[in-house]
């Protein structure tokens, strides 16, 4: 299936960070556009994942690593492009790296990245792309942006939460004015970019989940309450937060199992943390699995935690897409509102809230469904209907796909 009216194949870059990953949602993307007969290609600016869902393992074979600032292809690139639209390369790097000048990340990530988008230019030239998609709001953008006005080829670009959006701000509305279009997946940073540069087109479009996978999962309860977390071991999932809860519960006689899925920076503190806690025998760390290794926790869990928080540098969430994999299963989610995810968790509804960084708050929300298995069936078939609904991975992409070709056209 080729865009309607389109005279010879369709073709994308998109640029990223690293690919494929775990989670998926860029890799979904990428895979459908390829299945429709899209010439696409992606670009890291840093080093391909070597973790990923199994589906994808046959797009590394469209990806490849652009992005280090030492590799003598960059600069050479750099220089030629210099030669041949100085007036384009200069103008348009002096406005970036002014834009920059407040922040010590965006400046040192803006130029470390100039070869990398000279480097994207020269392959959309030579490759003869029609557009350059920057699949996070930071630096793939501005490298996508730059490749763009250096090639004349269309720009757009997507809007996540965390580093992309919050991290810092430097040249993000440029960005936005340029774009063609750029999409928010969740609804309250949609708003915010809207306001930051009026007249921006900002489309407000979830991830979604596959239903197929995760909507036919069949839930078979555990007997027993057990609580599960799914993502990276890293500070915004607030993972410590879920331990120090499950303090908290244990001290009000409910000892649920706590089953821990995914692995990094902080793993080995929080298994101290579960040790200081007293609940070290109630939790199971997992390590990172694929979808169909986590498909069966979904059938048992009691509950999802996604207890996320904002870091002091901007750092967060949006919306994880564990949460509304754990919601198309039929699993309620305990989470906070702090990041977009009270976008997806209606509590008495689909789950409950807390504010985050509160430990009690997040054990407070927790008790009564604990002690409520019937309440918990009750929220998990909401929750599932919920997605349904909202977040089918396979009618948002309809919309994507209606962005890249409308504004083609």
């Amino acid at each position: 299936m080729t865009p309607a009216g389109a005279s010879r194949q369709p073709s994308m870059l998109y640029v990223t960070t690293t690919f494929p990953t775990l989670a998926a949602f860029i890799e979904n993307e990428v895979k459908r556009l390829h299945a429709r007969g899209v010439r696409v290609q992606v670009v890291t600016l840093r080093r391909k994942s070597t973790e990923y869902q199994p589906e994808h393992a046959p797009l590394l074979e469209l990806t490849q690593e652009i992005g280090s600032p030492f590799a003598l292809a960059g600069w050479g690139a750099l220089l030629a492009w210099l030669v041949r639209k100085p007036h384009v390369l200069v103008p348009e790097v002096a406005h970036m790296l002014w834009a920059s000048r407040r922040s010590a990340y965006a400046l040192a990530g803006h130029l470390a990245y100039l070869p990398a988008a000279a480097r994207v230019a020269s392959l959309a030239q030579a490759e003869d792309i029609d557009r350059i998609h920057g699949a996070w709001a930071h630096f793939p953008a501005s490298v996508a942006y730059l490749a763009a006005k250096l090639t004349g080829r269309r720009f757009s670009m997507a809007a996540h939460a965390g580093a992309d959006l919050y991290r810092t701000q430097a040249f993000l509305a440029p960005k936005l004015l340029a774009a063609d279009f750029t999409t928010a997946c969740v609804r309250g940073n949609a708003d915010m970019l809207r306001l930051l540069a009026p007249g921006a087109r900002v489309e407000w479009l979830y991830h979604g989940t596959d239903l197929k996978r995760f909507g036919t999962i069949v839930r078979a309860r555990s007997a027993e309450p057990m609580l599960l977390v799914v993502g990276r071991l890293a500070a915004p999932k607030g993972f410590d937060d879920a331990l120090v809860a499950l303090g908290h519960l244990r001290a009000r006689g409910l000892t649920p199992r706590f089953v821990i899925v995914g692995d990094g920076p902080q793993r080995a503190a929080l298994e101290d943390l579960a040790r200081s806690q007293g609940v070290e025998s109630q939790v199971e760390f997992r390590g990172a699995l694929d979808h169909d290794g986590i498909a069966p926790l979904y059938a048992q869990a009691w509950m999802l935690l996604a207890p996320s928080k904002v870091m002091a540098n901007g750092r967060r969430d949006g919306i994880p897409n564990v949460v509304i994999e754990a919601m198309a299963a039929g699993v309620p989610v305990a989470g906070t509102r702090a990041t977009g995810i009270e976008e997806a968790v209606i509590p008495g509804r689909t789950g409950a809230l807390s504010d985050p960084n509160d430990p009690k708050a997040l054990a407070d929300a927790i008790e009564p469904l604990l002690r409520d298995a019937a309440e918990i069936d009750r929220l998990g078939a909401i929750a599932r209907t919920s997605v349904t609904e909202t977040f089918d991975a396979d009618a948002n992409f309809e919309k994507l796909w209606a962005l890249f070709f409308a504004a083609a056209s």
